[in-house]
């Protein structure tokens, strides 16, 4: 099974709420399932997006910060919190990737508007997609204390985080090799 196909495969079965279809009609249209995850620093090639997206599915489903959250928030979360980068990068002329960001509406937000125009999302579910860069995260790094304020208001935020922190690791581990 392909990544895309199993991509489809845990977002059909796991996500049931109105609008589900038309978002993943709208990821098909999009490079989300050829996309890299990023230029230089984990999964830059074709297909790194949808890759390091089951990944972070793979880390969160055992999270012990993710218990009580329900199976079909985790797949959200997880497969869906990097949407923002559907679109975002460009091939350069020497086969690498450069940011093209035509929409520059900040990371994690711009993911949770993507995804709300398309379908539903819990306040816990648009916290931890919002929050997944952690620290990272420019408002974070500008002193921005809603950061801390998500954490202490749903585990789910923390759980997300450190799922797309143990996978960006892995990938890196993997393609030093």
């Amino acid at each position: 099974m392909t990544n895309e196909e199993r991509f489809k495969v845990i977002f059909q079965d796991q996500v049931n709420r109105p609008g589900a279809d038309d978002l993943l009609e709208w990821l098909e249209s999009t490079d989300f399932f050829t996309a890299p995850a990023s230029t230089k620093y984990h999964g830059a090639y074709p297909g790194g997006l949808v890759e390091h997206s089951l990944r972070v599915y793979d880390f969160l489903i055992s999270s012990p910060y993710a218990v009580g959250t329900s199976a079909e928030s985790r797949a959200i979360c997880a497969l869906l919190h990097d949407v923002c980068k559907a679109g975002y990068y460009e091939q350069t002329d020497g086969g690498g990737y450069r940011v093209n960001d035509r929409f520059p509406f900040g990371h994690g937000e711009k993911s949770v508007y993507q995804i709300s125009r398309f379908m539903y999302l819990t306040d816990e579910e648009a916290l931890a997609i919002r929050w997944h860069m952690g620290a990272y995260d420019d408002a974070a790094r500008g002193g921005s204390r809603t950061l801390s304020a998500a954490l202490s208001l749903f585990p789910l935020v923390l759980a997300l985080h450190s799922a797309d922190m143990w996978a960006t690791q892995e990938e890196q581990r993997r393609e030093r090799k």
